[in-house]
Formats: structure tokens, sequence, C-alpha cells
């Protein structure tokens, strides 16, 4: 696959606060090359629904609008959060207090706050920092799947669409 000009990723308002405020605006992003790769030929590797930017995007925006309490995205986003700050906390990243400011942060935090957000990064300005996504953890084998563990905010621009 030629270099992508784009890339392009899903996280939620909450993540991206945290990360401003916590972690001197550095981001974890897990991202691909298609926004919505419904829109390719069939020939182009599928992204599945569970890592494509689109899908997550159309998915966490209902469940947040219409305030679903039992929604597995934002689950999971409240234990990567959670992960995250713990990770963080133990390469001193962060203080014990900062770590524990997070899950408080989580404990009191609304559904609302998990509305989503895309991220859209310049291949040319995040090349030096992807690592690819090893098979056995992408949504489908033939995916093309990154992750950028510390992506400044000055590298992507944020979209949050008002649909």
């Amino acid at each position: 696959m030629p270099d992508p000009l784009l890339l392009y990723s899903v996280n939620t308002w909450l993540a991206y606060m945290i990360a401003e405020r916590f972690y001197s605006g550095e981001h974890y992003v897990w991202c691909t090359p298609y926004f919505d790769s419904r829109q390719f030929s069939l020939h182009t590797a599928d992204v599945p629904p569970t890592s494509s930017p689109a899908e997550i995007y159309q998915n966490l925006f209902e469940e947040v609008r219409r305030g679903d309490r039992h929604s597995s995205k934002i689950k999971e986003n409240r234990i990567g959060i959670f992960r995250g700050a713990t990770i963080k906390k133990d390469q001193g990243i962060i203080t014990d207090k900062q770590a524990q400011d997070i899950a408080a942060i989580l404990d009191r935090a609304e559904t609302r706050d998990f509305r989503p957000l895309i991220y859209v990064m310049p291949y040319s300005a995040v090349r030096t920092r992807i690592s690819e996504v090893p098979v056995a953890d992408r949504a489908h084998p033939l995916s093309v799947e990154y992750v950028i563990d510390r992506l400044p905010r000055n590298e992507f621009d944020v979209i949050e669409p008002r649909v």
C-alpha cells in the first residue's frame, strides 16, 4: 500500500481533555488511513466496524445522544482511560495524585462527556511515530491499523461534527 495522505481516529471528548490537561497534550490514538472503508472498492482490505472511524463515530454519537447508560463503548473508554492513567503514573509522567484525580473524573463523568471527536493526522507529520498494530490485535487480519502512543496536539486536527 502506498503511503496514505491522512490517518483518522475517533476518541472521546473526555479522553481528549484528560490528555490535554494531564499528559501535556500528548494523545494516544488507534488510527487507520480510511475514515470509512465502506466507500472503497471490494478489493480494498475492509476495516471492520470496531476499527472504522466512521462507524465508531456514528455508534458512539448515537449512544451519547440517546443517553445509553449500558454503552459497551463508553465502558471500554472508561477502562482505557483508567489503564492509560496507570501506565502514565508507572512511567512517571503523572503523579499518584493526578492518577487519583483522573479516577475521580471517570467516576463522575456523564454520558455526554464521552461524545466522539474525529482526529485527522497528516501521515507525513506522524510517519516516524506510528506503530503497525500486530495482526493478532487488529479487528481483521488484513485491515490497516496503526497506534501512536504520544501524538502531540499540534500534529492533528479535531473535528466535532454536529449531526
